[in-house]
This record gives C-alpha cells, sequence and structure tokens, in this order.
C-alpha cells in the first residue's frame, strides 16, 4: 500500500519557499538526509495542497502518477502526504522533483513564448500554441542537442493529457532541462492536478448517464492553440490526439501501441486502492468510481480516434 509521507519539520527550499508558480499554494521542501525507502535523501519535493474549494483535489496528482506508469509516460514520482501546522494537519501531493537543481538548469516553456512573442499574456497564457512549440523543441535539437525523441513527447503529452482530461498544460507547466554535458531533455509531464474530473461534485454527476458522460467528456479542451493568432480556441483533446496521429503511420502506430498496452485491470486496482489509506482527507470510493468512469470512456475515444 503507498504509505502517506508526514512532511513536518522537513526544510524548506530557500529559493523557492512558497512556489510561486500556479493557483494551488505549493511549498518546495527537501527531504531529510536519512535515507527513506520510498524517498530520495537531501531532494527537493513540492507539497501541494488542494484548492478550498475542492479538498480532495490532491489526489488526481496521484492518480494521474498511476496512469501514466500504465501508459508508459514519464511523470514525476508523487506520494499522498501531510504537514502539520498551527491551523491542524493539512493535507497535500508530494511530488518528487524532476531535475538535479546543483548541476542542471530547468526553463519553463513561457520564457521561450514571453521572448518571441512580446506582449505574450502569461496571466492566462492564450498565445501558448502548438505550432510555436513545435518550433522551439525543433530548435532544442539543432541547438541545444535534445535527447528528448521530439514527436514521441508529443504524441505521449497528447495521449496522457487526454486519458486524464488535463485542462492545464499551460506554458509554465512544461520546459526543457539543460543538463550537465551539454545536452538537454524535455521536461516529464508535471503538474497535472486539474484533471480527472475533479471539479465535478459527486452529488452532481452521480446519475449522469454514459451519453452525459461522453459529451462532457467530448467538450474537453487541451491549454494548447493552433497557432498564436488563434488565441480564443483551444485545440480539443482528441483534436490533439487525431493531429498527431495522423501525422505518420509510425508515429499512429506508436499511439496505437500505448493505448493497447494499457493493463486496465491492473491500473484501475491500484487506483482503486487509494481508497483504502487513512488520512484526514481521503481518497472515497465514490471519488474512485467517478474517475474509472472517465477513465474508461476517455480510453475508448482515443482508441477509436487514433485508429480513424
Amino acid at each position: 500500500m503507498v504509505e502517506v509521507v508526514d512532511v513536518t519539520g522537513w526544510i524548506g527550499d530557500e529559493h523557492h519557499a512558497i512556489f510561486p508558480v500556479g493557483a494551488r499554494d505549493k511549498e518546495m521542501l527537501w527531504s531529510p538526509e536519512k535515507q527513506v525507502e520510498v524517498l530520495k535523501p537531501s531532494w527537493p519535493y513540492l507539497f501541494k495542497e488542494s484548492i478550498d474549494r475542492y479538498q480532495d483535489q490532491y489526489w488526481t496528482e496521484l492518480v494521474a502518477y498511476i496512469v501514466s506508469k500504465y501508459l508508459g509516460v514519464d511523470v514525476p514520482k508523487v506520494f499522498p502526504a501531510i504537514k502539520n501546522t498551527e491551523d491542524g494537519i493539512v493535507c497535500g501531493s508530494l511530488i518528487e522533483w524532476f531535475y538535479d537543481v546543483d548541476s542542471e538548469r530547468f526553463v519553463h516553456a513561457g520564457s521561450y513564448f514571453k521572448r518571441i512573442i512580446p506582449d505574450f499574456d502569461d496571466k492566462t497564457g492564450k498565445q501558448h500554441n502548438f505550432a510555436d512549440m513545435n518550433i522551439f523543441i525543433r530548435s532544442l535539437a539543432i541547438q541545444a542537442g535534445l535527447v528528448t525523441e521530439r514527436v514521441k513527447w508529443l504524441a505521449d503529452m497528447a495521449l496522457f493529457d487526454s486519458l486524464i482530461g488535463n485542462t492545464d498544460r499551460h506554458q509554465e507547466n512544461w520546459g526543457v532541462v539543460f543538463q550537465s554535458d551539454d545536452k538537454s531533455r524535455l521536461s516529464p509531464l508535471f503538474d497535472n492536478g486539474t484533471s480527472l474530473g475533479h471539479e465535478r461534485f459527486l452529488d452532481k454527476v452521480k446519475d449522469w448517464d454514459d451519453n452525459r458522460l461522453r459529451a462532457y467528456v467530448n467538450r474537453g479542451c487541451h491549454h494548447l492553440r493552433v497557432n498564436r493568432e488563434n488565441t480564443k480556441q483551444r485545440i480539443k483533446h482528441f483534436e490533439l490526439v487525431e493531429g498527431i496521429s495522423s501525422s505518420g503511420k509510425d508515429i499512429q502506430d506508436y499511439m496505437l501501441q500505448k493505448l493497447d498496452a494499457v493493463d486496465l485491470e491492473a491500473m484501475l486496482a491500484e487506483i482503486e486502492g487509494l481508497t483504502k489509506i487513512d488520512i484526514d482527507v481521503p481518497f472515497s470510493q465514490e471519488r474512485f468510481e467517478w474517475i474509472k468512469r472517465n477513465i474508461l470512456m476517455r480510453l475508448e475515444l482515443l482508441k477509436e480516434e487514433v485508429r480513424k
């Protein structure tokens, strides 16, 4: 069973004591020097709370991580965590940082977009777009020794974000890591909490039939736009998947293999196992059932989209 990590007493990062990017309260903390079985010693972790309105939202980070394992997509490790404060126990997700802060440098994609688009709106990210994203990644391959396979990374992003219904892959939720060997790699897919229907109150969706759920899923959009001029219309999740999968037979086969290889029974069993964790804000059976319905519907629609 997944263990709850108590981060009370962990040392805050002097540069990012309160992490500045995003809507939810976040703290960068350092794990203890003493070796703990599931944690890296003396390593930065992001402790991320839920939005007040959605007290159990922090679980979506962990569920998304479990989904990523079965889909074969690179996502930082996540643990449920608690912190004792003056106001009581705070629950949150604990996310393992994905680069060595002593020898590597991470740059958010937003820095690139703000450089090429002088009036880039970094609050709404409305000029965050697929065309410039693709150019940026191509330039890394030419100028910065990119070791990540560009098209496969894009395919992984599209599949993963569509499978979990992530609407918040904005320009600060991906980027590039510059390595100590003068090469670079694209970041794992981090910050996945705005997904899995977290915003839906369970009493409001308990009577939804498959048609209503399908309509909800089909309305879902990625944060990306097609190009910088089209600032109002986000790309729908399944349109993004279709666009990438139709770019060539090799990438279509790659995406189909990913989807067909998902061990659905094992994945859902691991997610349901989270309901057994004893914590102040638990992952309820009702929340699991809602997430399960979402995943089953999305996986079916994704397979249909890629096979077109």
